[in-house]
């Protein structure tokens, strides 16, 4: 038989496997330090940093609604953060200067679950830059009505087609106008007696078109005539932000009696007192009539 002797590790060896199994351990604790700063450690978040408040209307009868902007975390407490929702308090009838409170509501499970610690719950800011009305129609700037004039004659040029085919009543039913001309006649700029009857600027409109008209009546005898009607343009909502939502503009014909000359700066001015009287005060702008 052979004798076996044993022959103890070299150094080389011991050296490497100290070095194996320090690099074991290393990678065992950064497992378990980065499982630890992903999952189950407790994070502090700003609930309502990121809340974003939105404003609508004029100082002194302005809203406010506040709505979760919160998508800058990573995907491990979106879920909380998508939860979170807001009460303001107050919302409505708000002027420059007012404090708000704003107090975030967040689902409490989902908190405990991704261990999150909200902060700052309640937050309080100072309302400030809202629109306010013109205190004097020669205050609204020359360029903004530059940019009314080219809104209005491009709202002609959408909607003349359905004035055309709707609005021109004296026309035979199966006639198919044509427009002759159209040419502004006023501007007027309504001012609001209260804060629930936003300003407004109208421009009025005398459209000329032409189309078959029944002379007789006892069979269709049909002659081409020209009619005229008047339309106007309301822009609601005139105040310092300069700003004019599609939601405020509309036209509309004006009804008018026959009795009523609007070529007549004087007899137009009556009839937009008397349609307007209770709510605002009429201030002409401009005018191509009459007087």
């Amino acid at each position: 038989m052979s004798s076996m002797h044993f022959q103890p590790p070299s150094q080389d060896a011991v050296k490497n496997k100290f070095i194996t199994s320090m690099s074991m351990l290393l990678i065992v604790v950064s497992l378990y330090v980065t499982c630890y700063m992903l999952f189950f450690r407790t994070v502090e978040v700003d609930v309502t940093k990121d809340a974003g408040i939105e404003y609508r209307g004029e100082d002194g009868s302005a809203s406010v609604r506040v709505i979760n902007r919160n998508q800058n975390y990573n995907q491990r407490i979106q879920e909380f953060m998508d939860s979170i929702t807001y009460e303001v308090k107050p919302a409505k009838k708000l002027k420059n200067g007012d404090e708000l409170t704003i107090t975030a509501r967040y689902d409490e499970t989902l908190a405990s679950r991704y261990h999150v610690n909200p902060i700052q719950t309640v937050r309080r800011v100072k309302v400030k830059d809202l629109p306010e009305r013109f205190a004097d129609v020669n205050e609204i700037p020359a360029s903004f009505l530059s940019t009314l004039d080219d809104r209005t004659r491009s709202y002609l040029n959408k909607n003349m087609e359905q004035i055309l085919n709707e609005d021109f009543t004296s026309f035979f039913i199966r006639s198919q106008p044509e427009l002759v001309n159209q040419k502004q006649m006023y501007r007027v700029f309504l001012d609001g007696k209260k804060s629930s009857a936003k300003d407004k600027i109208i421009d009025i409109y005398a459209i000329t078109a032409k189309g078959e008209v029944n002379t007789s009546s006892k069979k269709e005898t049909l002659e081409m005539k020209e009619d005229t009607i008047y339309y106007m343009i309301t822009y609601n909502e005139i105040n310092t932000s300069l700003r004019i939502l599609d939601e405020n503009v509309y036209g509309e014909k004006l009804i008018i009696s026959e009795s009523n000359d609007l070529t007549k700066e004087t007899q137009f001015t009556s009839f937009m007192e008397s349609k307007y009287k209770s709510a605002y005060e009429v201030q002409i702008m401009k005018s191509e009539a009459n007087s």
